[in-house]
């Protein structure tokens, strides 16, 4: 019987037809998500006390703010820490030298910062694209990114479950804990479903994908079942559990710091179920979605509007600058072309990235299109 499955090595770039989206389509999403944040964000200020916005930002605790910045300055070291992690899982399957955590680090920051301004993906697709600039294999670093991804959205998922109860205690949904329970079973066996998905050479045939999707899917399956399969893949979930647990600190500190009364259990009840709010692709960097879900939850436990719409916003903004400091360090690292050398020669900014080279991957040589569109 003849061999039906894919193998990762059969990966081959897409056409120049299949590369990218056409400019239209890109337009359009682009447009609605622009529309939809505005209309989101017209549902929530047109509610909102704008006369406590300013007075609740003026009383706030300078410390207590240090406090709250420290918590967010966390978010691109242990996003770093999980993609060197995921990373570290791949290794064995794609032969790579495990990246360094500092030059990743740098990467999630920029990312952390792009992703804030520009469409969901744009900051995953930065930092791959300067992982890749410098050293990393093109395909590696998407599988990397779209499986640190995925393990974040799980442990998320995870801790809306854990704190179900409690949500639908303060927002009268009983049904929150059955929806969060289907959405981690279907999350959970998607993840399993892909881990095989080379080996199900039929099933697949009978889907009728393009030869070069198909070994795409075969790729990121193999990488996905390492991974997985690997010891680190527990260091990585309890890295993902505790990213999103630190969310539920930083906002609980920026309510204190801003005189917001609020106990922890409330936080730890709301913060996951916005932040699953805010994933959703339908805005940019969340605006809009957030400011929405935390006004509307926190006026269940007795915030005014204004206070809770200035704590939105302060949260996103505190997101935007934890990756500036990494920014900065990206910037001064950048060697300087010598006076003397000739234009075409000068360096374009590969060190101290380049000066300590994230992996020689023998899939550098493998195109971007071999990864998967969704990635």
């Amino acid at each position: 019987m003849a061999n039906t499955s894919v193998s990762p090595t059969q990966a081959a770039p897409f056409g120049p037809d299949q590369r990218r989206p056409a400019p239209g389509g890109r337009f359009a999403a682009t447009a609605l998500k622009l529309a939809l944040s505005a209309a989101i964000a017209w549902l929530v200020l047109r509610r909102v006390d704008f006369g406590t916005v300013w007075p609740t930002l003026q009383a706030a605790s300078t410390p207590a703010f240090a406090l709250a910045f420290a918590a967010f300055l966390l978010v691109p070291l242990l996003g770093g820490l999980r993609w060197w992690v995921t990373l570290r899982g791949m290794s064995g399957q794609t032969g790579d030298v495990p990246a360094r955590l500092a030059p990743l680090t740098l990467c999630f920051s920029l990312g952390c910062v792009a992703g804030q301004v520009l469409p969901a993906l744009a900051g995953d697709a930065l930092r791959a694209t300067l992982a890749a600039r410098h050293g990393q294999g093109m395909v590696t670093v998407v599988h990397s990114v779209v499986l640190e991804r995925a393990f974040m959205l799980l442990a998320l998922l995870a801790l809306c479950c854990a704190t179900a109860p409690g949500f639908a205690t303060l927002a009268g949904a009983p049904s929150y804990a059955l929806l969060t329970f289907a959405l981690l079973a279907a999350g959970a066996a998607g993840l399993a479903a892909l881990a095989v998905a080379d080996r199900a050479g039929p099933a697949l045939a009978a889907l009728r994908l393009p030869p070069r999707l198909l070994a795409a899917v075969a790729a990121l399956a193999a990488s996905t079942r390492h991974l997985v399969l690997s010891p680190w893949a527990v260091a990585l979930m309890a890295l993902s559990l505790a990213s999103n647990l630190n969310f539920t600190l930083a906002a609980a500190l920026l309510a204190r710091a801003l005189g917001i009364d609020v106990p922890l259990w409330a936080f730890l009840a709301i913060m996951p179920a916005v932040t699953l709010a805010s994933t959703l692709p339908i805005s940019f960097g969340g605006w809009g979605v957030r400011e929405g879900a935390l006004v509307l939850l926190l006026g269940l436990v007795g915030v005014a509007s204004g206070p809770a719409l200035a704590l939105s916003l302060l949260f996103g903004t505190f997101s935007l600058a934890c990756g500036l400091p990494g920014v900065v360090l990206w910037a001064l690292s950048r060697p300087r072309p010598q006076a003397n050398a000739p234009l075409g020669n000068a360096p374009l900014g590969n060190a101290p990235l380049a000066s300590a080279p994230l992996a020689s991957a023998p899939l550098a040589s493998a195109p971007l299109a071999s990864a998967p569109k969704a990635a």
